[in-house]
């Protein structure tokens, strides 16, 4: 009966080891098949090996496929992630529309603007329009019945006007006097208030 030794299965050990190494090496790439040897020595020691057996030794040899790595398990895929939600964009509530303005004018072409329809219906001095008053009849030399032209403004120059108004509202507040000083306030507060809602 044939004894395995410890040398054989260091042998053992060793050709594993090569056939690794050859596995493992870049530069060459391994064969496909290898050759292993059984050497017995005269005290009947048997090796493995991938060489040929030392002179004296009997050797026999068996082509065998070469071993190879299980290949690697893939990896799982990655779980898809949710899709981010579309940011959601709200438009601006529309503004308020400013409060009418009027800008009236009078006969020799001086402005003025009125947050109402204000003609400003007056009677003036015939004097102003007819210098003669001999020329005139004794019961029209008194005065003359007048009104002002006023259109109501529209679009962007309703808040020129409104803002300009603030302004102005704002100096008559610095300057008024003890007696004016709260209703001037409270005028500048909601003249502002409609600049802000509506012009801004």
């Amino acid at each position: 009966m044939t004894r395995i030794t410890r040398p054989f299965f260091f042998a053992t050990l060793a050709c594993a080891s090569a056939l690794l190494a050859a596995e493992n090496n870049p530069a060459k790439k391994p064969e496909a098949t290898v050759t292993i040897h059984r050497c017995v020595d005269s005290k009947n020691h048997v090796t493995l090996q991938d060489e040929a057996c030392p002179a004296g030794s009997q050797d026999s040899s068996r082509v065998m496929q070469r071993p190879k790595d299980a290949p690697e398990s893939p990896l799982p895929p990655a779980p898809a992630l949710p899709p981010e939600p579309e940011p959601i964009f709200e438009p601006a509530p529309p503004r308020p529309p400013p409060p009418d303005m009027y800008v009236c004018t009078s006969y020799d072409g001086n402005e003025r603007y009125s947050e109402s329809y204000d003609p400003n219906p007056r009677c003036e001095p015939y004097v102003l329009y007819y210098p003669y008053l001999t020329e005139q009849a004794p019961q029209r030399l008194a005065c003359r019945w007048v009104e002002d032209s006023c259109v109501q403004l529209s679009g962007d120059r309703t808040c020129v006007v409104w803002e300009q108004k603030r302004k102005d509202a704002e100096s008559e507040a610095r300057r008024a006097f003890s007696d004016t000083a709260a209703y001037r306030k409270s005028e500048l507060a909601r003249i502002t208030r409609i600049v802000n809602e509506s012009c801004r």
